[in-house]
């Protein structure tokens, strides 16, 4: 029996600090009132000389239990030798017990930092942000909720397998972190068993998957996906999913990876959720066809992804979705007056918005489809409608606004009588629907990822006339796709040329790179078919490559090489030229875009797309708002598009409604404005060359209507398309 609670008394305080503490707390307690009691029961019975009360005696043999320096103070004449005696037992007893309670609490205290320090702390924040998985698009996801936070405080929690620390530093290094944000890092993975609990997932406002960068740990996409396969399925398990649902946001790196994932949980989720919207299911970012489709389109429409940053980003003017019935219902009565008006006719009375379409989202209840499960939610966008607007037929209304706020003052302010008269005019506008002849450099990027860029290309041809696609890499892509077995990669293959006349040809621009006498005119010869170029990155980059990228030396290289082209010769002044280029880190994007500002770009568009940010961007906004996941797919897609137009006339002195008014005769709503600085102005204007050299200037979304626009020719508006009526 003895031994028996030895051994429990023994675990007690192996597992459990506290209860360690509070025994040699209460040890010392009941030492030091059985010592005084004896003290006091010594001076009762006349062994010593001292008077006082009990109370005396508890203090002093408090003082001589906490600090061994008492005794030596006493005077040895003065004290009989039993009470000399007893000090010394008091203080030998504080030495061995308070000593050791107070080294306990010291190690414990130093253990309990260095756990913090090592990530084991649990986070009890509620309200919070959690981003699992340290990638490169961790702190340009961090600089999005920084912006999208900047007036309230806020927790945002990082998982990672790497140490706090480490992590702290890194960010630390690049971005500034606000006072208002507390930025916490732990260290696990999010397929572990304890980590909703650990994490407080079910407080937690947003809850993010970021797909592992590929590494040593994971050498292929397939391994980044089953990472975040993994845990999305521990979520999807756990009694914390039922309260989270809708605030979860996953990024898998193709839709096949999505639909995966997709089959083994559907029965889990049949069986744990109890929401009655499929808005309140995960929400899926697929970076690889994003990626795609985003370099598509900057094909389609140069500075496209200043569009996209100004658009989806956090500063300046964004998307809102206002739902009839909550958001709005305050304004029954002013909508009521603008039913019967189409969206070009409402807008006409706002002022400092813009109303972009319509919205019904598909509710389905607890029975669903397995198309409906991790897809896009299901909604249906009416953009540009010309037909009269009847409310009672939608759910929600699609802004272009700074913040909320923005849309509810003007409605509040809204005087449905004044009209403004608008003018008509008729200015030199011109979209370059030219043949499209596009040169993709793809030196060491996995053919299956080229090709299927090059489809994406060749299904979004927008308004181009894409006649021929070549592509320039250092191996024989032409022969691998022959020899490959890979029937996925064959079928792209076969699928993109039959949409268009693709060409595989080998350059070495290692070769080149190394050879700093390669004659221009021979590189000119070379690409002079040419007047689009897309610059492929490769993907097997370290984790710090966010900060200094090695690997966009190539990239760097050839914009400035491609720039350094006279476009003014052979046959290139017969058509604008673009060049486009993935990055693959935003510092990277910063010594170009200085570049581009100090030579003035000599391309018609010169986008640079740092596709880490651009993502983020996308996935900041799905975890805020899951229609917005549909948005980006209907844009995506095609479905909706932002369109560009370059002014032809020498000036321009305009407003905003006018030229909306402009635009809306073809169907498109007038969004935004870019104006240009140009290089070697007198000469340019006099010319009617349409690819001055020039840089971005502003881009300027949902100005105020009745502002005044002076335009220089070769400035640009952003008009947004929708398919059905363009």
């Amino acid at each position: 029996m003895k031994k028996y609670l030895k051994y429990k008394f023994d675990v007690a305080l192996e597992k459990n600090f506290l209860n360690l503490v509070f025994f040699l707390f209460i040890l010392a307690a009941l030492g030091i009132i059985l010592l005084a009691a004896i003290f006091y029961f010594l001076y009762l019975i006349g062994a010593i000389s001292a008077e006082g009360f009990f109370a005396k005696y508890l203090w002093q043999t408090f003082a001589y239990f906490i600090d061994v320096g008492t005794i030596a103070a006493d005077d040895y004449d003065q004290n009989s030798s039993l009470t000399i005696f007893y000090k010394i037992v008091i203080t030998i007893f504080g030495i061995i017990v308070f000593s050791t309670l107070i080294g306990i609490i010291s190690q414990a205290l130093s253990n309990r930092i260095e756990e913090l320090r090592e990530g084991k702390g649990a986070v009890g924040a509620q309200d919070h942000i959690v981003i699992f998985n340290y990638t490169k698009k961790t702190i340009p996801l961090l600089s999005e909720f920084f912006l999208a936070n900047e007036d309230k405080k806020k927790t945002i929690v990082i998982l990672s397998e790497y140490k706090p620390s480490e992590i702290l530093a890194k960010i630390e290094s690049v971005i500034d972190i606000p006072k208002n944000i507390n930025l916490v890092c732990r260290k696990g993975f999010g397929w572990q068993k304890k980590m909703p609990n650990f994490l407080n997932l079910k407080d937690a406002s947003q809850v993010i998957f970021l797909k592992p960068d590929i590494s040593e740990e994971y050498e292929s996409n397939e391994d980044c996906d089953a990472e975040v396969g993994k845990s999305l399925t521990s979520i999807l398990s756990s009694d914390e999913w039922v309260t989270t649902g809708g605030k979860v946001v996953a990024e898998f790196s193709s839709k096949q990876k999505k639909q995966l994932y997709s089959i083994y949980n559907l029965e889990r989720i049949k069986k744990t959720i109890h929401f009655s919207s499929i808005e309140s299911y995960p929400s899926i970012i697929e970076s690889e066809d994003l990626r795609g489709r985003v370099i598509a389109q900057s094909v389609n429409t140069p500075d496209i992804v200043e569009i996209y940053d100004e658009v989806f980003g956090f500063t300046g003017s964004e998307i809102y979705f206002m739902r009839l019935d909550e958001d709005l219902n305050q304004f029954e009565d002013k909508l009521k007056k603008l039913e019967g008006k189409n969206l070009f006719e409402i807008n006409q009375v706002l002022d400092r918005v813009i109303l972009l379409g319509l919205y019904n989202s598909v509710e389905t209840g607890k029975s669903h489809n397995f198309e409906d499960i991790f897809e896009p939610m299901k909604i249906e966008i009416e953009a540009n409608k010309k037909e009269p607007v009847n409310f009672k037929n939608y759910k929600g209304l699609i802004f272009i606004a700074e913040d909320k706020k923005q849309i509810l003052s003007e409605f509040s302010n809204l005087k449905i009588g004044e009209v403004h008269d608008v003018k008509d005019i008729s200015p030199n506008f011109k979209a370059f629907d030219y043949p499209l002849n596009l040169a993709i450099l793809a030196n060491d990027v996995e053919e299956t990822r080229v090709l299927k860029i090059a489809e994406f290309i060749s299904s979004s041809s927008i308004y181009n006339n894409l006649e021929t696609i070549t592509i320039f890499s250092n191996q024989n892509l032409s022969e691998k796709i022959n020899q490959t077995n890979d029937e996925e990669l064959k079928k792209t293959n076969d699928k993109l040329r039959s949409k268009v006349k693709v060409d595989y040809q080998v350059f070495d621009f290692d070769l080149f790179y190394k050879n700093s006498t390669y004659p221009f005119e021979n590189l000119k010869h070379h690409f002079k078919a040419y007047n689009s170029f897309v610059c492929l990155f490769s993907d097997d980059t370290d984790l710090d490559d966010n900060i200094n990228n090695v690997k966009d030396n190539k990239i760097i290289n050839n914009f400035v090489i491609f720039s350094n082209l006279d476009f003014n010769n052979h046959e290139f002044n017969k058509r604008p030229h673009n060049f486009i280029s993935e990055i693959g880190a935003f510092k990277s994007k910063d010594i170009l875009e200085r570049y581009k500002t100090e030579i003035y770009s000599p391309f018609y568009g010169s986008d640079i797309i740092d596709i880490n940010t651009l993502t983020s961007k996308f996935i900041a906004q799905a975890s805020i708002d899951k229609k917005n996941v549909a948005l980006f797919d209907i844009f995506l897609n095609g479905n909706l598009f932002f369109k560009t137009y370059s002014l032809f006339d020498e000036k321009l002195s305009t407003s905003f409604c006018e030229l909306e008014k402009y635009f809306a005769k073809k169907n498109e709503t007038l969004v935004g404005i870019i104006n240009y600085k140009f290089k070697d102005v007198q000469k340019y204007l006099q010319s009617s060359n349409p690819m001055p050299r020039r840089k971005i200037s502003e881009i300027l979304i949902n100005p105020d209507q009745r502002q005044k626009l002076n335009l220089d020719k070769g400035d640009r508006v952003i008009t947004l398309c929708n398919k059905k009526y363009n």
